[in-house]
């Protein structure tokens, strides 16, 4: 039962990339069909773009914000008031130093969208 949800997830992944791929294929046609440049030489740009996008998706957010900077000023605040025994800013930056959050079935349909477009780049003559 694990093997087939997984043989179905990465089958899903694969076939949205694909219909990514053919889209973003016919929109070139429609739009590069009357241009100077092929819709080939705009799919290897677009390849690179969805590689780096989804490769920033992956990565996520997280890390230090506005609000560790408030958490650790009211820590250091309480640490003033009440003694040393609360937490201080410096744990508080060592907790939020990095907390990636990544989108990771959006990264991974853009890496393999991404993938496919070049590769169709370099297999077109």
């Amino acid at each position: 039962m694990k093997n087939r949800n997984m043989l179905f997830n990465i089958l899903m992944l694969l076939s949205i990339s694909v219909v990514i791929t053919v889209v973003i294929y016919f929109v070139n046609i429609w739009l590069f069909s009357f241009r100077y440049s092929s819709p080939t030489d705009a799919f290897f740009f677009e390849g690179i773009i969805f590689l780096l996008c989804g490769v920033l998706f992956l990565l996520g957010r997280g890390g230090i914000n506005l609000w560790s900077l408030k958490a650790a000023i009211l820590s250091a605040l309480a640490g003033a008031l009440y003694g040393r025994d609360t937490m201080g800013p410096a744990e508080t930056f060592r907790r939020d130093v990095w907390k990636p959050q990544g989108f990771i079935r959006i990264a991974l349909i853009l890496i393999l969208a991404g993938v496919f477009m070049i590769m169709i780049y370099f297999l077109t003559p």
